[in-house]
């Protein structure tokens, strides 16, 4: 490991990067509040809210993620990127919320697609 920093992107890259990881925290908040819409009582509501993302975030860890030891190469990475924004949209709308169920996985999808382009590492 070298103690050299990291070059931050700028510029679109710059831009892509940071509208991602807000992507990132919406797809996590989304599929809390899918999961707690989704269990019959208080108790499963709160599992489903902690286990989704938690799932999503593992996922994303473990094979999507710069630095994952494991990490998937294209285009599977994007697949699995497009398969999680895509489901937390779609539990979203099944749950009533279909504008932010669909804005979710449109942009979450979108910008991933995105950062193919310009943040070619991203």
């Amino acid at each position: 490991m070298t103690s050299e920093p990291t070059p931050r992107p700028s510029g679109v890259a710059g831009v892509v990067l940071t509208i991602r990881f807000l992507t990132e925290l919406a797809l996590l908040g989304g599929l809390a509040l899918a999961g707690s819409q989704l269990g019959t009582g208080v108790a499963l509501a709160i599992v489903d809210a902690v286990l989704l993302p938690l799932v999503a975030a593992a996922l994303w860890g473990l094979f999507i993620a710069p630095r994952a030891r494991r990490r998937l190469p294209e285009p599977a990475r994007f697949l699995v990127e497009f398969v999680l924004f895509a489901g937390a949209g779609a539990v979203l709308v099944l749950v009533g919320w279909p504008v932010s169920g669909i804005v979710l996985a449109v942009a979450g999808i979108g910008i991933a697609a995105l950062t193919r382009v310009f943040a070619k590492d991203g």
